[in-house]
């Protein structure tokens, strides 16, 4: 079963919650597991969505703060996998995955979207499929349309050229699951 890990904001996914419940939904129902970081927010709802449609869900965290919100995963996770630090859990999160679904978040988010880049980019990875849904990261992604591709794997997929080429932008849940299943 191929794993899909979500990256996004531990805050509320707001009016944008429906389509990341649905996003889980579709893409446990296409028989992918679905990876957070196991805590609130967009993490939550997406692994919500899997679970409601029966799927599995692993959660990747870190404890770093003895005074923070969550003093566990959320409670639609079905495994947890404990991590020391943010750059563990990203290496557990990018050697699990068999893709990358990014979703509106903040410097976290960003981190782990730049580990994904940089990881294919130099070779430190086999190429896979990272998806931005919406358009929250095109600004910042679209910066890197004059960065090259360094890794010959990551070159030899058609069209990419440059680091903003390793990422596919879609508009919804429904065309960010095509993608996967594709």
């Amino acid at each position: 079963m191929k794993k899909i890990c979500i990256f996004g904001s531990y805050k509320s996914s707001g009016k944008k919650k429906d389509e990341v419940i649905k996003l889980g939904r579709l893409l446990a129902a296409g028989g992918f597991e679905v990876i957070t970081g196991g805590f609130g927010g967009i993490m939550e709802d997406v692994s919500r969505g899997a679970k409601e449609a029966g799927g599995k869900t692993i959660g990747v965290t870190y404890y770093k703060y003895e005074d923070v919100k969550y003093k566990k995963p959320n409670k639609y996770v079905d495994e947890e996998i404990k991590t020391e630090n943010i750059f563990e859990r990203i290496d557990v999160m990018t050697e699990t995955a068999d893709a990358f679904i990014v979703l509106p978040g903040g410097t976290g988010t960003l981190l782990e979207l730049a580990a994904c880049l940089e990881k294919i980019n130099k070779g430190l990875m086999e190429p896979k499929p990272i998806i931005a849904l919406g358009g929250w990261w095109r600004g910042v992604l679209l910066r890197l349309a004059e960065e090259p591709v360094l890794s010959g794997k990551a070159r030899s997929a058609p069209g990419a050229l440059f680091c903003v080429d390793l990422v596919t932008f879609v508009n919804t849940a429904e065309e960010a699951a095509d993608k996967i299943s594709s």
